[in-house]
């Protein structure tokens, strides 16, 4: 009898995997990344950050009901998977994740730095980091290297070409901004007390907030010339593993979807 039973549980068993197989349809998290979720992704949009060792994951929908994550991971130098089961509302949560990315990348689309880039046989480039892939540097010159001229230049050089890029970062001028106008705000109120105390009635109360406001004006103009004025901070990243790359993601945009007529804008340089 207990024979039996077993037979029949392996039988049931059997029969319900690869049904609960077909049920399960993979989706693709975000236009341009594929149906595989690799490090490199999972690093530059932060998924999945409690999975140490990650090599890779693909999403699966159960019933429209579940998010099936199978994630493939190292232990101990040993390739493991495991299976992650959970609302289908945890996949529109990391949507809308990679839609905040998206908004926050295209301002790095909008304000490039300058960059140099230093290529294994010992090339250097100059030009304005415009973004980056898994593959290429992108950058905008104003000097095209193929005819020697200078004339805006559009070039990409491959990343396993690339020894390491040092890159030029603007000084944050809001410090110098808010201080300056803190500081003149103050000056002017205590040089409109000076000036305007012995003035009858309110008008005395209206000049030293005209007085305040100028000085404030001053002050912030002065503190955003200041720190434009001061030199740029140097930030310098080598090439020795893919997954170099990822250092790049504070300092440019991530060009993750693919457009064939920007490929096409971009020469390429060795």
């Amino acid at each position: 009898m207990k024979k039996l039973i077993y037979m029949l549980l392996t039988f049931v068993v059997f029969i319900s995997f690869p049904y609960s197989q077909e049920r399960d349809s993979l989706i693709q998290l975000y236009s341009g990344i594929g149906d595989t979720i690799d490090f490199i992704d999972r690093e530059i949009f932060d998924l999945y950050p409690d999975i140490e060792g990650y090599k890779y994951a693909q999403l699966f929908s159960r019933d429209k009901k579940f998010l099936i994550s199978n994630i493939n991971y190292s232990n101990g130098g040993r390739l493991c998977d495991t299976i992650l089961v959970e609302d289908i509302s945890t996949f529109y949560n990391m949507r809308f994740q990679l839609s905040q990315f998206v908004v926050e990348n295209e301002k790095e689309f909008a304000s490039p730095n300058d960059a140099f880039v230093l290529t294994n046989t010992g090339n250097k480039f100059y030009g304005k980091l415009k973004m980056f892939s898994k593959r290429y540097l992108y950058l905008n010159s104003d000097f095209n290297y193929l005819t020697g001229n200078s004339s805006g230049f559009d070039y990409k050089t491959p990343l396993s070409q690339v020894d390491s890029i040092q890159i030029a970062i603007k000084p944050n001028v809001g410090p110098y901004v808010g201080y300056g106008a803190l500081g003149g705000f103050a000056l002017g109120l205590i040089a409109g007390i000076a000036t305007f105390n012995d003035d009858a009635g309110a008008d005395k109360e209206i000049k030293w907030l005209a007085a305040s406001a100028i000085g404030a004006a001053a002050g912030l103009l002065i503190g955003w010339l200041i720190g434009e004025s001061l030199p740029p901070d140097f930030v310098n990243i080598r090439f020795s593993t893919p997954y170099d790359v990822i250092k790049l993601k504070d300092y440019s945009a991530y060009y993750f979807q693919y457009d064939k007529t920007l490929e096409e804008k971009y020469v390429k340089l060795k």
